[in-house]
């Protein structure tokens, strides 16, 4: 009788022990299935929990308790627990108005004057036929910014160069930003074996290459890449002084292959002839801007309605490229989506099925970036990323993030 007993106790305790273990394991799979926040046209059902074992019980931003149909704008929390007794999220709904953007798919040139001198690498220099340590080592660090030397603005890299040959080996002040934050320092320039003034760095001040439109708004804002320019040597967001997008025309494709990524080669003329329009904002979500004059490919686009990330399903889609002359639709299949990605513009998994679209670039290749996802006739999101062993798959925006910035 006391075996039996124990053994009755035991198997209580792996049932209890199991049934907690199935209860954690559904609480954290439920976080990830349930997103943090959404956004729902006004006066569109509101449905983040279909197919799961939660309640939901929706508040105002004062605390009152309302019905989904009562829900005609502004701010609401939604309360969401397991089996209507543990509570699982808060996740925050957003009323907004119904948007539709035109979904362009172009290529476009980029041109971007930074806000300040970058600094890209330290270097050694010779003096007397010996290798020397940098004047700015242990004070500039790449990334940081130069905006000014002896309290005077600098624009250009020529700018510096000339106050640093000018110098005499007198002590520079400089400005410099680091991370957003603005200080002051002192470089002492050398003169090197090829008789000028140096302080040992290599620095850009612009930028330039070719992205994909991704929309244009009814009031003209343009969204682009779906993530942010970065300098490729700091690998940070560059800082825009003054960014300009013109047509551009795409010359031939380098085909993606594993391991190899592919590349959209293209030409732009930069002048006012072929200006669409200026930068406004670099963010780690995509670029954006004013359009000032229409690309002639979209004269005739029409506009459609968004699709928010609690609408898109795993299955067809389709991306909005343009690889030869003109924009084209390529099926692509949605493999995943994650309501609350880590990275913001890794919210859709995909892989390209479309035989013409690997046929002509082997998948998603550079240049592709910002191309439109699009979905049961809307616009959901963007390609942001691929694979590099597999340029048939890759990753996407959704279309909300980017509208949101």
């Amino acid at each position: 009788m006391i075996f039996l007993s124990t053994y009755r106790n035991k198997r209580r305790w792996i049932a209890a022990a199991g049934m907690t273990i199935w209860l954690m394991s559904a609480y954290v799979w439920m976080l990830d299935e349930i997103p943090g926040t959404v956004c729902v046209s006004d006066g569109q059902p509101l449905n983040i929990t279909e197919g799961l074992p939660v309640t939901s019980q929706i508040r105002s931003t004062d605390g009152i308790a309302v019905s989904a149909g009562m829900m005609t704008g502004g701010r609401y929390e939604v309360e969401c627990k397991l089996f209507g007794l543990i509570p699982v999220k808060e996740v925050t709904v957003h009323i907004v108005e119904e948007t539709e953007v035109i979904p362009c798919g172009i290529p476009f040139g980029i041109y971007i004057e930074m806000e300040g001198i970058l600094v890209v690498e330290l270097c050694d220099l010779e003096q007397n036929g010996i290798s020397v340590e940098s004047p700015a080592e242990h004070i500039l660090k790449p990334g940081d910014y130069i905006t000014a030397v002896n309290g005077a603005q600098v624009t250009a890299k020529e700018d510096l160069q000339r106050a640093v040959a000018e110098s005499g080996g007198s002590v520079l002040q400089l400005t410099v930003v680091r991370g957003g934050e603005a200080f002051q320092c002192s470089v002492t320039p050398i003169c090197t074996d090829s008789k000028i003034f140096q302080i040992g760095v290599w620095v850009r001040d612009d930028l330039a290459g070719i992205g994909t439109l991704t929309y244009i708004d009814g009031e003209g804002t343009f969204g682009a890449l779906g993530h942010g320019i970065t300098d490729t040597d700091v690998e940070h967001l560059i800082s825009v002084l003054d960014g300009t997008v013109y047509q551009a025309k795409i010359l031939s494709v380098i085909r993606g292959e594993q391991g190899k990524p592919g590349e959209l080669v293209g030409q732009i003329h930069y002048n006012q002839a072929n200006r669409l329009g200026q930068i406004t904002k670099n963010t780690k979500n995509g670029i954006f801007g004013q359009i000032e004059n229409l690309p002639d490919s979209l004269a005739d686009a029409t506009s459609m309605e968004i699709g928010f990330k609690q609408e898109i399903e795993n299955g067809p889609a389709q991306i909005l490229a343009t690889i030869d002359d003109q924009p084209e639709l390529f099926d692509i299949e949605i493999m995943d989506v994650d309501l609350n990605p880590r990275e913001s513009n890794k919210g859709i998994r995909f892989q390209v099925t479309d035989a013409n679209l690997i046929r002509k670039t082997g998948g998603i290749i550079q240049g592709l970036s910002g191309a439109p996802i699009l979905q049961n006739g809307k616009v959901i999101g963007a390609v942001t990323h691929v694979l590099v062993n597999d340029p048939c798959k890759g990753y996407g925006i959704f279309i909300e993030t980017m509208i949101e910035q």
